[in-house]
Parts: C-alpha cells; structure tokens; sequence
C-alpha cells in the first residue's frame, strides 16, 4: 500500500504537469507550461442553460473552494458539434452514445466541444480539476474518450438503507470520476425499500423504519428524482430486479411463493450422522471414516446469508406476482437495460435433493430454470437483459438467454469464466471480480479477501466474545492495478465492455459508505477510462481528487493509507436491528463469521473438533453483533475540509 509522504508530494509539485491535476487521466493531455490568474468563469453553450446549469455550478464551486479570488472573468465556450447526428434529450439515450470531448485551454479563454452534451460535461468537469490550490488556472489542449463504454458503481440499498440524499452524493463523486453506470441493487431478502402501490404491505412491513416510525423507503417520485439527478450527470440508472434467489422479502405477499423462507437455521444441520452421509464430499479427517461425528461444513446451507427464501417459479402466482414488479417498478426506470439477479441459487431451497445430501448438484436446478427463464424474458418487454455470471454457467440455459444480454463475471477464475462465457456467444460482459472489485470485502467480509489481505495488517477488532479477525480491504493499489485484459486472447477481450464496482451493505451504514467507496472506486474507473498503468504520479493525483472529492462534494472519502480496518465493530444488516437479534431466521450452525458471537443461545461452547459448528439443539446467532449500536444514531457527517496539495 503506497501511503503519500510529504517527500514524494514535494517531488511530485516541483515537477507539475497538467496531466497532474487529473483523474481519470485523459486519453491525450498536451501541457502548455503555463498557468494564468484568472477570477472565475462565464460560460456560453450552444445547449440551453438548463442542461449545464448544475455543471457550470460545480466548475464556479472548484474555484471558490480552491481558494479563487473574484475578478474578470475568464470565458469558456463549451458548445455541441452541430448536425452531428446524434440527440441524448433523456436516461434511455445514453447507452452507446459518444463520451469525447477536446478542451482547449489559452490565456485569452478554454474552448470545449463534445459530439453531445455528455462531452461538454465532462470537459466542464475537467476543466474545474485544471484549477490550481491558490485559484490559478492550468494551461493545456486534451482530446478525450474512454477506453470503455460500461464505467460504474453498484449499491445494495437492502442490506441497509440509504437516503435519497446519500444516493445522490455517490452520484456526484461517480460523475467526478467519469463512471457512467450506477447499478441499483434495490431489495433484497432482508428488506424491501420500495413503495409499491400494488402490495403496498411489502414495504410496510419489509422496510426498515426511522426513529419516529417512518419508513425507510423509496417513493416512485424519490426513484424518478435519483435517475433526472443522474441523467444530468451522464450517469445510467439500471435496476437490478433479483430473482429468483435472494427473493424472501416477497413472502410478506405470500409466504406459500417463497420456498424454504426463513428457514432455520439458515445455514442448515451441519452435523454429520450415518444417515447424513450418503453423498458427503468432504471428508473429515481425525473424525471417524464413517461419518459420525463428522462436520458437513458448507453444503447443507439453504441460502448465503440470512434470512433464506427464494421465490418459487413452478407457481404461476409467483410468475404473476414478478411480472407485475418488473413491469410496474421497472417503467420507472427508463434506461433499456433490466438487471434479474440469478445469483446464487439454491437447489436445497426448492426441495430439489434429498436431505441426507451434503452437496446440492446445480443440474437439479435446469429443468426448472429453463421453464423459468422462457418466461422471464417475456416479461421484460424488450428490455436488454442483464444477469450475473450464474445465469450463463450454472443453469443450462445460455441457448435461452439472448446473446445481446450483459453478463457481469463476479465468480473466479476471471479469466476461465470470461473465457467460457465468451465461447457460449455472449460479447456483452462486464467485470466486478469480488477478488478485486467487491468494495466490501474486510475484515468484516472477509470471504473475498486473499490470503494476504487476511493476515496484513495484523491488529483485530476488540470485540470480547465474538470472532474478529486481522487484515485489510482491497486496497486502491491492488484495484487499480488489476488489468481486466490480462491472459484474455484478442477475440475474448473484444467481449469485455468494462467493469464496476460492487458494495453490498451488510457490513456498511451511512456513517461510512462514502469512505467504503471513495476514493477507490475512482481507480476503477480510471482503468475503464485510461486503462493505463500505476506510475510515480499516480498516488499524487489521487489524493489529490481525494481532496476535490472531499472539499468540492462533500464526500467523506477515506484517506489513501486507510486500510478498511478501523471501523470499531463489525455491523450487520439492518434487519438484525431489534427483534432480529435473535429471531429464528438468523440461527446458524456454523461459527465463525465475523462478528459472531463464538457461543450458542444459551452460552455453550462450540462443539465438533475444529471449533467450527454448535450444538443443533440450540445454534448460534449471526446477528448478535447488532445489539452493539443502533443503526439509526450512525448518520453521514459532512467532512472537514483537507489541504490540496497543489
């Protein structure tokens, strides 16, 4: 981890270029040796001022905060090329449409021209980074446009919930950053923040609530604002619609649809016994050879996470019941593509192996997923699929899905599954490797982490009674030096559009998304950008945009030696919070995830020879750790403004 020292800032402001002051670095950056006194900015367009309005305001705010001191005002022309055969008047124009732009900055006025206004933006935008600490104003000619056409961010809003304004403030840092997707991972099994007026009782009792009794929820008018909002910073809003995994929350319809909902514990008997061991995979040494005694570990679960349930698609309500919520919520969403999940399905969960199975063979799932999936396509009403890498590999049923759908590789080997999916016919794919792109993955979450990310640094969380752990999160240097091509040949990298990066919320609240985030998710999208490669400067200009993220957008984003390891507990889920703690839906038999308390129920020891799973009489809780804070007091705090260093 390259941690700044004053040293190497030094080194690097004696030396300064214009391709210094930014992030993403532009595609071709011509240093003039020159930086003018300026005293702000007039901006004339071509595009009406309504379009611009909240860019030209974001150029004006750089230089207040960069310490600009007011005089005559230097002129900026940022204007559309005309009859360029080419119009983004809304949300659904901006997939495939032209990002470039050149900008020209002379002593006498910058001159910006993009194909379309999302070109202008983004020149407006750089041109605001060209800003030096004391007001001054780089010199310099860059012609610009991405590397790749698929730069994002996704959010799970399930796990916890964030507000409108939080969502808007990651949107302004994603827009900072150039990223042009934000993938909305709206509910989940844990909770349903969504006001549909149809089954209005989903979010009455699936939503987290505030202190005063509110839901903590997102109204058709909140998500129409979240997506005009992101328009006006050439951001996409895709809605991921999970299913039919992951799907417990709609029991609160009807339970009969959900199969194995709320099932207990979560993580099913993970004691082995004779009639338990006909199709174990595992043997356990030291134990006995036939199986008494032994421990099945992790292939008996019914889910990945509490609480279990996934929708039952054999029932033609549940069909009915999915199609209403993507037609109905969906049309909220203008963007043509439609995220359905596919992620981690469960076989055991639909009663599709015997139970004295320790392992549960995928292809039970196909005959019913393809029956499911001819349906599914259906209901998108022309929409362009997107799905997880499971829906092309794990369910026979990549003849079914149209070739033209995204496909988003999480699972690895990234290579060999980008390989597969690629020789299937599908040229669409976007890469969020959890190895390298789950922004989640700590100390807390540590099932993504490398062996060294699991040992360095090696201080622990002091939690007494419950399983800490030492180590550290994907670091900026480790993601930013990750080359989604590399051991692709020429014909496969051809397939790769680009990539994001990926939060889920189970370990994040809203006191802490913006550092889980920021600034990290800006290499991401400087590789989908630049796709360049880490050099002296590098760190230098990030954290220099650390700054601008902090002072121009109020974005409490982490300091570039932080290391995801001092967060003071491990949190949980907000559906922990309360009655959570100890509900049935949460009991496990295994231990020991982070943060979980190392006793069963009723205080007693762990018990098979690894220390590893509890009395089944009695079970752990996962979600103990909860009774620690109260998701409601950890609130996003403005952050103090820090010193850029040129």
């Amino acid at each position: 981890m390259q941690i700044l020292s004053l040293l190497s800032i030094a080194t690097a402001v004696s030396a300064l270029t214009a391709s210094d002051y930014l992030w993403p670095l532009p595609k071709k950056v011509s240093d003039k040796g020159k930086t003018i006194t300026i005293g702000g900015f007039q901006v004339t367009s071509n595009l009406k001022s309504s379009i611009l309005a909240a860019d030209i305001a974001s150029l004006n705010n750089a230089f207040t905060v960069k310490n600009g001191q007011r005089g005559k005002l230097f002129k900026v022309s940022a204007n559309v090329e005309r009859n360029n055969g080419w119009s983004v008047s809304g949300p659904e124009n901006l997939p495939g449409a032209d990002e470039s732009y050149t900008l020209d900055i002379t002593e006498n006025g910058a001159t910006i021209t993009g194909a379309n206004q999302i070109g202008v933006k983004y020149g407006l935008q750089t041109l605001s980074q060209l800003i030096t600490k004391d007001g001054k104003l780089v010199l310099a000619k860059i012609e610009d446009s991405p590397a790749f056409g698929y730069r994002g961010l996704m959010l799970d809003t399930s796990r916890n919930f964030f507000t409108v304004a939080d969502i808007k403030r990651i949107l302004d840092g994603m827009a900072a950053s150039k990223l042009n997707v934000f993938h909305w991972h709206i509910y989940d099994s844990q909770s349903f923040p969504i006001i549909w007026k149809r089954y209005p009782e989903v979010a009455r009792k699936g939503a987290y609530k505030n202190n005063d009794g509110s839901l903590k929820a997102y109204t058709e008018k909140d998500v129409k604002d979240i997506v005009r909002y992101a328009f006006e910073r050439n951001i996409r809003v895709i809605p991921e619609f999970e299913t039919p995994g992951h799907n417990a929350i709609l029991g609160l319809i009807d339970k009969n649809l959900i199969s194995s909902w709320n099932h207990s514990p979560w993580d099913g008997n993970k004691f082995a016994s004779n009639a338990m061991c006909s199709n174990q995979t595992v043997p356990v040494d030291k134990v006995t050879n036939d199986c008494v005694g032994g421990v099945v570990w992790w292939g008996r679960h019914y889910c990945n996470q509490p609480p279990c349930g996934q929708l039952d698609v054999r029932q033609e309500k549940a069909l009915k019941i999915l199609d209403q919520l993507i037609n109905e919520v969906g049309s909220w969403f203008p963007d043509p593509v439609l995220h359905v999940g596919h992620d981690e399905v469960n076989p055991r969960a639909y009663g599709l192996v015997p139970d004295n199975w320790d392992v549960a063979p995928l292809e039970t799932l196909h005959p019913m997923m393809r029956a499911f999936d001819s349906r599914l396509i259906k209901m998108l009403g022309g929409k362009t699929l997107a799905g997880w890498d499971e829906i092309v590999t794990d369910f026979g049923v990549q003849d079914i899905i149209p070739k033209k759908s995204i496909i988003t590789v999480w699972q690895g080997p990234t290579v060999e599954k980008v390989t597969t999916i690629a020789k299937a016919g599908f040229n669409n794919i976007v890469l969020a490797p959890s190895s390298h792109y789950y922004l989640d993955c700590s100390p807390s979450a540590r099932w993504c982490s490398s062996e060294f990310e699991r040992t360095v640094p090696a201080d622990k969380y002091d939690i007494p009674g419950y399983a800490t752990f030492s180590g550290q999160w994907h670091n900026w240097t480790m993601m930013y030096e990750y080359d989604p091509l590399e051991g692709l040949d020429a014909q496969t990298a051809k397939a790769i559009k680009g990539g994001f990066g990926a939060l889920w919320s189970e370990t994040v609240k809203r006191h802490n998304v913006d550092r889980y985030i920021f600034p990290r998710v800006a290499t991401i999208a400087e590789r989908f950008w630049s796709n360049t490669k880490k050099n002296d400067a590098t760190a230098a200009r990030l954290n220099r945009f650390r700054a601008s993220l902090v002072n121009e957008k109020g974005i409490a984003a982490a300091e570039l030696s932080y290391l995801g390891n001092k967060e003071g507990t491990v949190y949980r889920p907000e559906y922990c919070d309360g009655e959570g703690l100890t509900a049935p839906s949460q009991k496990t038999g295994e231990c020991c995830f982070p943060g979980q308390k190392m006793t069963d129920s009723i205080g007693g020891p762990l018990l098979d020879p690894y220390g590893s799973h509890f009395d089944p009489k009695h079970n752990g809780d996962y979600c103990l750790v909860a009774s620690r804070y109260k998701t409601n007091d950890l609130v996003y705090t403005k952050p103090e403004r820090v010193a850029y260093d040129y």
